[in-house]
């Protein structure tokens, strides 16, 4: 037996499979030498690309706000906060005049990890920290993209006179890729911007690493372009969230190096199709709800055979996620979900047509009665969904996938 150890919520739980079972864990190969954030990044603050320095910037009487993607990686976000933050008061700007706003949409309640986290750095601990969630106010309407998207953005980063975005460049499920502008749309946007923007999912091809003719990331990145970045942090990381370098300048030409920096450490080659794939939506920062979780499902789909069972685990501590799970758990028929979009529509309409054709179970703290609605099987532990995958089944060949949310299959 292999015990496999996959990311859930903030912890891991282990699945035991057959060794002559397992086809393949799909997971990122650690570099030999990493870089430390802290070796490249105030290189990368002093030779910016497409921007000025930050000393070039400041002016007087200069406030600044500094949105920040909040479902980067805790630790690299903190490192990158406390040195633009050290910069700015070497340039006298007061830290009372400094605002760091957590880009929070897809969450009702925020990310209490990250504020812990940035509260307990003794450099950030006096900077005003605020949460733009799906429940907050407060917002300034910019106009709207050529798509109808409303761009309403965040009163206090609309007013600063510095912009500063902060973010990941990894994979995406909606946008391709996302980046340091993902802090500033959707992160700091409000949830009609987000909802009109996500709509965009079903006017073209959508796929995670794909941004060529994305109606979703061409939409968003119109609508950064009106809310105005001054400065960009883009951090490359790997799937599994460990950093491999970072980019700051001009928003579009720092997460184009950053993109670059990734060389392909997000694809993985797979060997034809397997009968199970169990695969984790990656931990906490993405399985914090079933709408973000769900969008993990569609490589897994792609590696499955017909009939096969894909096994989803993620915790879903903040439930469902999405008004759509609930408004449009009856429809059927696919075309209608773009027709009759609400917010999380997408996820959805990929459940269903996954589940035409192939068994998805999940592993979550969600009730049995709401699992069972939306039309997936439910599960407790790992083992049970993949006890239940396995019977009956002569072929078990099976992948494992720990980071499905930031990964890119290459059939």
């Amino acid at each position: 037996m292999v015990d496999c150890w996959l990311p859930y919520g903030d912890t891991e739980i282990y699945v035991s499979i057959e060794m002559d079972n397992l086809i393949k864990i799909l997971e990122p190969i650690k570099a030999e030498e990493p870089k430390q954030i802290g070796d490249v990044l105030l290189k990368a603050l002093d030779e910016p690309t497409g921007a000025g320095t930050l000393e070039q910037l400041v002016g007087p009487d200069c406030r600044v706000a500094i949105a920040v993607d909040a479902s980067m990686n805790p630790q690299t976000a903190c490192q990158i906060l406390s040195a633009v933050v050290k910069q700015l008061v070497e340039l006298i700007v007061p830290r009372d005049r400094i605002t760091i706003i957590l880009g929070d949409i897809m969450r009702d309640n925020g990310n209490n990890r990250l504020v812990e986290a940035i509260r307990e750095k003794s450099g950030l601990s006096q900077v005003r920290v605020i949460d733009n969630t799906r429940s907050s106010s407060g917002h300034v309407d910019l106009g709207e993209t050529r798509a109808g998207t409303p761009v309403r953005i965040n009163r206090e980063y609309h007013e600063a006179t510095l912009k500063i975005a902060v973010g990941d460049v990894t994979v995406d499920s909606h946008t391709g890729f996302k980046g340091a502008h993902s802090a500033v749309i959707p992160g700091i946007a409000s949830p009609q911007t987000l909802l009109e923007n996500r709509r965009n999912y079903f006017k073209g091809a959508v796929s995670p690493g794909v941004i060529e003719l994305n109606p979703v990331k061409e939409d968003q990145m119109e609508a950064v372009k009106m809310a105005g970045i001054d400065f960009a942090v883009n951090a490359a990381s790997d799937p599994a969230g460990e950093f491999i370098d970072v980019f700051c300048g001009g928003f579009e030409e720092s997460w184009g190096k950053a993109v670059t920096a990734l060389e392909g450490c997000y694809e993985f080659m797979v060997d034809g199709v397997s009968d199970i794939t169990m695969v984790s939506a990656g931990g906490g920062r993405y399985d914090y709800n079933l709408y973000s979780a769900s969008m993990a499902l569609k490589e897994a789909s792609r590696v499955t055979k017909r009939n096969g069972a894909i096994i989803l685990l993620a915790e879903c501590s903040e439930g469902l996620g999405a008004d759509a799970f609930n408004k449009l758990s009856r429809v059927m028929e696919l075309s209608e979900f773009g027709r009759r979009y609400t917010y999380g529509a997408e996820a959805l309409q990929l459940i269903k047509q996954i589940t035409r054709n192939q068994r998805v179970i999940l592993v979550s703290a969600l009730p049995q009665y709401i699992v069972e609605s939306i039309g997936i099987e439910p599960a407790k532990t790992a083992n049970e969904a993949y006890t239940m995958a396995i019977t009956g089944r002569r072929a078990r060949g099976t992948y494992v996938i720990p980071y499905g949310s930031t990964c890119k299959l290459v059939v």
